[in-house]
C-alpha cells in the first residue's frame, strides 16, 4: 500500500478530472483541505485542464495519454486514492453488438490493475447496475450499462488486492438541457422529451455538484462501502419535477414530452431506456435515501440546478 502517513494528505489521482464526474470530485475533495489531489487529464493545455488549474491552483495536473497499464501506473504512483470513470462512448449502435467494441472494459480493467500495481489502498469506480441482470435477460444490449457493471465486479473479485468502492450515478439533470427542443407549435414553449411516463419516478443527480459530495463522504469511512454500489442522488422524483422547476426558476412556459423509447435511434440507449423503465432505476432500491440524510450529505435540488445552470432553454 501507499506509504502516505497518517499526518500528511491523502494523495487522490482523480481520473477524467476534467469531466463532470471527476470535476465533481476534485472540487468536494479539494474543499475538505484533507487531500492532495492529482487531475489526471489528456492534455494539461486544453482549455477545461487550464480552467481547473486556475480554480484550485493546488491540484497537480497531470496528462495522461493512454489508457493502457503503463500509462496509468506513472499517473497512480505514490498514491494513496484513486477515482475511476470509464468515459461514455457513443457506437453501440447495433442490436447484436455483445462485446467490448469500443475498450471501456480494457479500459477500466486497465484502472484497477495499474491501481494495484502501484499499491494504491483505495479505488473509488463510478459503475452502475447491470440492465441485463435487472431485466431477468429480457434486455442485453445497453452495453453502456454491462460494460460498467463487468468493470465494477472486476474491481471488487480484486478485494484481497485493493479496496474498491462503487458509485452509481442517478438519473443526470443535465440530461434535460441536451433533450430539449423548442416547440414547434409557438417557437416560445420550451419541450423536454424523454421516453419515461412523465409520473414515472427517477433518482435526479446533478453530476457536477452531487458525486463528489457522496465521493468525499464515503471516504471519510470507506471500510463501511467496500465492494457495495452507493447510489448518487437524494431520492425520487417524477420525470416532470425537472419540467416544473425550469418554469419556476426562468418564467418560461415549459411542457414534458413523452416520445417512444427509440426516440434516438441507438439500439443501447433505447434498451436502457426500456429496462430502467420496467425494472426500475437502482433496481427500486430506496435504502440510500436515508442513508444519505443521515449523512447529511448536501444534493441539488431541480430547482437550484436551473438557477445554477443559468439557462432559458434552447434557441431553435
Amino acid at each position: 500500500m501507499s506509504t502516505t502517513t497518517s499526518s500528511s494528505p491523502k494523495i487522490v489521482a482523480v481520473v477524467g478530472a476534467t469531466g463532470n464526474q471527476g470535476g465533481s470530485v476534485v472540487k468536494s475533495l479539494y474543499q475538505t483541505g484533507k487531500y492532495k489531489i492529482r487531475a489526471l487529464t489528456r492534455s494539461a493545455q486544453s482549455d477545461a485542464a487550464i480552467a481547473l488549474k486556475a480554480k484550485y491552483s493546488e491540484i497537480e495536473l497531470v496528462e495522461v495519454t493512454s489508457d493502457h497499464v503503463d500509462s496509468l501506473r506513472k499517473a497512480f504512483k505514490g498514491a494513496d486514492i484513486v477515482f475511476g470513470v470509464t468515459r461514455n462512448y457513443h457506437d453501440y449502435d447495433s442490436a447484436s453488438a455483445t462485446n467490448d467494441t469500443n475498450g471501456e472494459i480494457e479500459h477500466g480493467k486497465a484502472i484497477v490493475d495499474a491501481a494495484i500495481a502501484e499499491n494504491v489502498r483505495t479505488l473509488v469506480y463510478s459503475g452502475i447496475d447491470s440492465i441485463k441482470q435487472l431485466s431477468n435477460g429480457k434486455y442485453t444490449g445497453a452495453l453502456n450499462c454491462e460494460n460498467k457493471y463487468e468493470i465494477s465486479q472486476y474491481l471488487v473479485s480484486k478485494s484481497d488486492q485493493i479496496q474498491g468502492l462503487l458509485v452509481y450515478c442517478g438519473y443526470y439533470m443535465e440530461n434535460y438541457v441536451h433533450m430539449s427542443r423548442l416547440s414547434p407549435e409557438d417557437n416560445n414553449t420550451v419541450e423536454f422529451i424523454s421516453p419515461f411516463d412523465p409520473t414515472e419516478l427517477v433518482p435526479l443527480v446533478d453530476t457536477t455538484n452531487d458525486m463528489g459530495a457522496v465521493v468525499a463522504h464515503i471516504l471519510e469511512t470507506p471500510e463501511k462501502y467496500q465492494g457495495k454500489p452507493v447510489e448518487v442522488s437524494s431520492g425520487f422524483y417524477e420525470i416532470q419535477e425537472m419540467v416544473k422547476a425550469f418554469t419556476q426558476v426562468t418564467g418560461k412556459p415549459a411542457r414534458y414530452v413523452k416520445v417512444p423509447f427509440d426516440f434516438t435511434g441507438v439500439d443501447y440507449l433505447t434498451q436502457m431506456f426500456k429496462g430502467f423503465s420496467e425494472f426500475g432505476y437502482f433496481s427500486e432500491r430506496t435504502e440510500f435515501v436515508e442513508h444519505h440524510r443521515k449523512a447529511g450529505i448536501k444534493f441539488t435540488t431541480p430547482v437550484e440546478f436551473w438557477k445554477a445552470r443559468n439557462w432559458n432553454g434552447p434557441t431553435q
